[in-house]
């Protein structure tokens, strides 16, 4: 493989695993707003709500988890070796899974995949109602 072919392979597989993530968690979090719409009886019209505010709040927090602050070498290090059940969930599902994912220094953070979860998420509430005539 020649140089430029790898790393751009090696880009698009740092992508497929950021974009991976952040689809899977816009999916949980919609998913969730929409039936707890529901089952609290405001029908669609409540869940496209939630799921607004639920983007929201995912991209707070992330904006604060993104926020520089005082480096922190060893806290780094260890921040790359350890793997939530929510991430080895993502890492089970297509495409991620047929994938090599990048060494954890070279990956999107998570703060960063759940910043582009909540921009997902408020995509899928802006869909909701100028698509889909939730009002």
């Amino acid at each position: 493989m020649s140089g430029t072919s790898a790393r751009l392979s090696h880009r698009l597989r740092v992508w497929v695993d950021a974009v991976g993530y952040a689809l899977v968690l816009a999916v949980v979090v919609t998913t969730t707003a929409i039936v707890l719409g529901i089952a609290t009886g405001g029908e669609f019209v409540r869940g496209k709500t939630l799921t607004f505010l639920g983007g929201w709040l995912l991209v707070g927090y992330a904006t604060v988890r993104l926020w520089p602050k005082r480096r922190d070498p060893e806290r780094e290090s260890l921040s790359g070796t350890r793997r939530t059940r929510f991430q080895r969930v993502v890492r089970a599902v297509p495409p991620v899974r047929w994938i090599r994912v990048p060494p954890p220094t070279d990956r999107v953070r998570p703060a960063g995949k759940t910043f582009l979860a909540g921009v997902l998420t408020l995509l899928v509430s802006l869909v909701m109602e100028v698509g889909f005539g939730v009002v």
